[in-house]
């Protein structure tokens, strides 16, 4: 089963025309009511059964019956709040409308010109992946329960790959933010030895956080994103304090290590200090988990739709995403995540950010790509 994919080319106008239309709607994490709206109605155009109200905003499109094992591409799409002269927007800095665009496109010419792809071909757009609160709703509304494999795709920054290389396995890492509470003692500053310093503590805490030392072949990072302590008052020992901390980790297993030696760091210093110290909030998302047969048919699709010189293999990434957590609460599915160099700078979820638009007729050309190939396959990985 061929398609050429001359067709895309053949529609980079449309494609341009649509990112530029989503580019402009940017909306809320569950607000993504116009965005919804215009998939849809793209969607059954192009002969999808679609069901919306997925997740709040949500929807899926389905090109014909379903009938398993399903190939599915996702897309998220929200966008990030920033603060431009002084007033809150919303801005599609993460490329979500890129993501979006390549995805509907690609549904467009599959189900234009491969109708055999019927029954097998779902595409799933998600809301909420900034605030990691999209996936699991999609997963709760039933969106993935038919699907056996589901591909990801975004775009990936000047920092990490060059314009056009693709990868079929871009790992995304934990990301998990830990708060604790701290309580000493209140005294007077005239008479520090009778109060017990949260706000020592706290920098004693800082510097025991700042001396663990990660592995330099793994991607990881931790950070002291914030501190409070103290009050209006310069002439009172505080008594109460809160610490903030930030963990990135290529794979769950690190993280889960680095999470223990923070909460050893600071809970030793605590107890040097006099102060109590109580983990208040522990949340954050998995890291990448993709099965290797999914990142085997994503390899076949780029090397097949744009050549083996424009593969990279793998490429990790310290941001994390919320389409990690699909494998996690349904551990049966196949996933992969296909990352696309597009010359994007200054970096991701900067409100400047922008990308070579070419890039956007690559990744249609990628997905179109993969979808064959799965077929091609047998619907079997």
């Amino acid at each position: 089963m061929e398609i050429d994919l001359r067709v895309v080319d053949e529609s980079k106008e449309k494609i341009f025309k649509t990112f530029n239309y989503l580019h402009s709607i940017p909306e809320p994490p569950f607000k993504e009511i116009k965005t919804a709206s215009y998939l849809a109605d793209r969607l059954k155009e192009a002969g999808f059964e679609v069901k919306t109200g997925l997740a709040e905003t949500g929807l899926t499109g389905t090109f014909g019956s379903p009938n398993a094992p399903v190939l599915a591409f996702r897309a998220d799409m929200d966008a990030l709040g920033h603060e431009i002269d002084g007033k809150p927007v919303y801005i599609h800095s993460c490329g979500h409308d890129a993501n979006m665009t390549m995805v509907l496109s690609a549904a467009e010419i599959l189900s234009k010109t491969c109708p055999e792809l019927k029954g097998c071909f779902k595409v799933v757009f998600q809301p909420a992946e900034e605030i990691i609160q999209g996936a699991k709703k999609m997963v709760q509304a039933g969106a993935i329960d038919d699907i056996a494999v589901l591909i990801g795709i975004h775009l990936r920054p000047e920092a990490e790959t060059s314009m056009g290389v693709v990868t079929p396995h871009l790992v995304h890492s934990s990301t998990n933010t830990l708060i604790f509470q701290v309580k000493g003692e209140a005294a007077h500053t005239g008479r520090p030895h009778q109060g017990k310093n949260t706000a020592n503590a706290l920098a004693g805490m800082i510097f025991a956080i700042n001396s663990i030392k990660t592995n330099p072949l793994k991607c990881a990072t931790i950070n002291v994103v914030s501190l409070k302590a103290g009050g209006p008052s310069a002439n009172v020992i505080p008594e109460e304090g809160e610490l903030t901390v930030n963990i990135r980790a290529e794979d769950n297993e690190l993280a889960a290590s680095l999470k223990a030696q923070v909460d050893h760091a600071v809970l030793s210093v605590a107890e040097t200090f006099g102060v109590t110290a109580t983990k208040i909030t522990d949340r954050g998302i998995p890291a990448s988990n993709h099965d290797p047969e999914a990142i085997k048919l994503g390899r076949a699709g780029i090397v097949s739709a744009i050549g083996q010189e424009k593969l990279e293999e793998r490429i990790v990434t310290p941001g994390g995403e919320d389409f990690c957590c699909y494998s996690i609460l349904k551990p049966e599915l196949k996933t992969a995540y296909i990352g696309l160099g597009s010359d994007l700078k200054p970096g991701l979820h900067h409100p400047k950010a922008s990308f070579d638009p070419e890039v956007l007729v690559i990744g249609t050309k990628v997905l179109v790509q993969i979808a064959l190939e799965y077929l091609r396959n047998g619907k079997k990985i």
